[in-house]
């Protein structure tokens, strides 16, 4: 073998030996990158990238210099630390837990209301907590924990009665007659009733039987809006029943002049405004036809003043309690 063969061949052999380094090198690069995990950690309202070769999650956390407290709480998203686990730390906190009538003032990192109604003891079954289990916990918070129940109860009740109103053509509109009184009836309820902490909040019915049943009352309602005139019949709006005086068209300031400017006279007779307009025509039983054109001072309310031609005639009438027809 010559020189120069024996050159060539050392030549050979340091390059293979380079090449087998640099593969070496390359092989423990490329575990030592897929060794790496890229993790999220969200702590106090931020949020960083870890890259680590750590495979516990305290670890990961004193790499990435963030401190838990001993009442601090972290959560993975993942099973086991892996490539693109979140870590999410949870601050312990101070809230106000109200259960069977206390408050208890505690620290907690749970995240949810429900979390920390478990934390305690307190079981979520026929227990309605406020604010509602999915809600985040908040620093200051008071989370109240109720006792939810029910019972069953069977009782009698009266069967109260119905109210029937039959129209009457021989009654006067406005006008009703009891046909029958009512009476209660007997019967048996069942109910389930709803509790919050022991105090009856609700209660609904679940099935009725009754024992005895009521009477409803009857009453007829008058429908007919006609009454008897020296014209004949007339065809009335209402009817009111007032207080009735009488007076004499020279009364007052005896000029005999009404409020509304015409004379006074017999079928004039005064008025509250409020209660029957103005210009309205009205019938009295007794009296008549008249109009509703004048007011006076004491005349207020449901009281009514009618005009009598003789002084004979107002005394006669004095005081009494009329029905006036207001005509349409």
């Amino acid at each position: 073998m010559t020189d120069f063969q024996i050159t060539q061949l050392k030549l050979s052999r340091k390059t293979i030996v380079m090449i087998s380094v640099l593969l070496v090198a390359a092989v423990l690069a490329a575990g030592f990158a897929w060794a790496y995990k890229k993790v999220e950690i969200i702590a106090d309202g931020k949020q960083m990238t870890v890259n680590t070769l750590y495979n516990k999650p305290e670890d990961v956390l004193v790499q990435a210099k963030v401190t838990v407290g001993p009442q601090d709480e972290y959560r993975m998203s993942t099973p086991k630390l892996d490539n693109d686990t979140v870590i999410t730390i949870y601050r312990a906190i101070p809230v106000s837990f109200i259960y069977q009538g206390k408050t208890q003032s505690i620290v907690t990192a749970k995240p949810t209301v429900g979390e920390v109604a478990a934390s305690l003891g307190v079981s979520q079954e026929n227990i309605r907590l406020e604010p509602a289990a999915d809600t985040p916990v908040q620093s200051g918070m008071q989370i109240k924990a109720t006792i939810l129940s029910e019972k069953v109860v069977e009782r009698q009740e009266a069967d109260l009665f119905t109210v029937t109103r039959r129209p009457d053509s021989s009654l006067e509109k406005g006008a009703e007659v009891v046909e029958q009184e009512g009476r209660d009836g007997i019967k048996t309820v069942v109910v389930k009733q709803h509790y919050a902490d022991g105090n009856q909040v609700a209660e609904e019915v679940m099935a009725e039987k009754i024992i005895e049943p009521s009477t409803p009352k009857i009453i007829r309602v008058g429908t007919r809006d006609t009454v008897e005139t020296s014209r004949g019949a007339m065809r009335f709006r209402r009817t009111e029943v007032m207080e009735a005086t009488a007076y004499n068209p020279w009364d007052g300031s005896g000029a005999g002049i009404t409020a509304t400017g015409i004379r006074a006279r017999h079928g004039i007779v005064a008025v509250d405004p409020d209660v029957i307009p103005l210009g309205s025509r009205v019938f009295i039983p007794g009296y008549g036809l008249a109009l509703a054109a004048d007011t006076g001072g004491a005349i207020v309310g449901n009281r009514i003043d009618l005009c009598m031609d003789a002084y004979s005639e107002a005394i006669a009438f004095g005081r009494r309690t009329v029905k006036v027809y207001v005509l349409e």
